[in-house]
């Protein structure tokens, strides 16, 4: 089941995203009332998603609208960048709130959302003020290299476990055990207690080199901001392209 898990993953990997937004927590999920979310923009949205630092945008339910903070977040050396989005007071219960993308970029395309349809979340009943706690701290335990017509993906499976409600992902500090290199940071989401830290076949959150090492400082934050307890650094090496 694993290895066909692993070659599933590697196929999906191995094709290109494309130009559009990613949103963090994903849309349709229920979100604390005191949600920060993130926007990513993948290949020609990149630039567009950056240009958006310092302009409105704003949640908007039934009855209420939150204002929105836009702030520069990480930028990927492959093509991609998130900008943070703090909200300007916490939204109300139980109320489905539309993030109105289409006023500042009409007709993007929400890569992990509904197709034609304004990305959305549901309220929770409160803050979620707790910060996530390790069940399982991050380990590296498979490493996979997959050709396309694209080009080359390649990934390092990352396990771990979270105690927590809310939706929560990975901000990964990457650095070569070498000197001169500057370190890469950037978003990993988590699911299902997994996370792949690497690249596309076309772009992707981290350049990888082939069996270079690496050395992985990785924090773990809720969708509200909390930040769970430290880890230790993750080493490893990048899997090879290159044939035995």
């Amino acid at each position: 089941m694993f290895v066909a898990a692993l070659l599933s993953a590697a196929t999906a990997s191995a094709q290109c995203t494309g130009d559009g937004v990613q949103l963090y927590p994903a849309p349709g999920g229920i979100v604390p009332t005191n949600l920060r979310l993130l926007l990513e923009g993948v290949g020609t949205a990149r630039s567009p998603v950056l240009g958006l630092v310092g302009k409105p945008l704003r949640l908007e339910a039934d009855g209420h609208e939150v204002k929105l903070k836009v702030t520069k977040g990480w930028e990927s050396s492959l093509g991609r960048a998130v900008v943070i989005l703090k909200l300007a007071e916490p939204m109300r219960p139980d109320k489905r709130y539309l993030l109105r993308l289409d006023e500042v970029l009409p007709g993007v395309v929400v890569l992990n959302g509904r197709p034609g349809v304004q990305p959305s979340w549901l309220s929770g009943k409160g803050a979620d003020t707790k910060a996530p706690k390790w069940v399982k701290k991050p380990a590296v335990s498979e490493g996979f290299v997959r050709r396309s017509p694209q080009g080359i993906a390649r990934f390092v499976k990352l396990n771990l476990a979270l105690r927590e409600e809310s939706p929560a992902f990975l901000v990964v500090k990457l650095a070569p055990r070498r000197l001169g290199v500057s370190p890469q940071q950037y978003l990993l989401p988590i699911q299902s207690n997994t996370a792949y830290l690497g690249h596309e076949a076309c772009g992707g959150a981290f350049a990888l080199e082939d069996g270079r090492s690496y050395r992985a400082r990785i924090e773990a934050f809720d969708a509200a901001g909390n930040l769970a307890p430290s880890t230790p650094p993750v080493d490893f090496e990048a899997p090879s392209a290159q044939a035995p």
